[in-house]
């Protein structure tokens, strides 16, 4: 698995890379893709636009 990896063009090895810091960043987060935490106000409640912010990127908006 290492080999075909090692193999891959530079451009290749940095989406590998991108991807493997997207999982990380999703494991942190339990898991859950934010998406369809955003996808409840499809449910009839109302979200506001910072509420969807705050669940998309875990922060508040400005």
């Amino acid at each position: 698995m290492i080999d075909t990896v090692a193999d891959l063009p530079e451009e290749r090895l940095q989406e590998v890379l991108d991807f493997i810091d997207f999982l990380k960043t999703r494991e942190e987060a339990g898991g859950e893709d934010p998406i369809l935490k955003v996808a409840g106000c499809l449910s009839g409640n109302s979200i506001s636009a910072e509420e969807i912010e705050e669940e998309l990127y875990g922060k508040e908006s400005s």
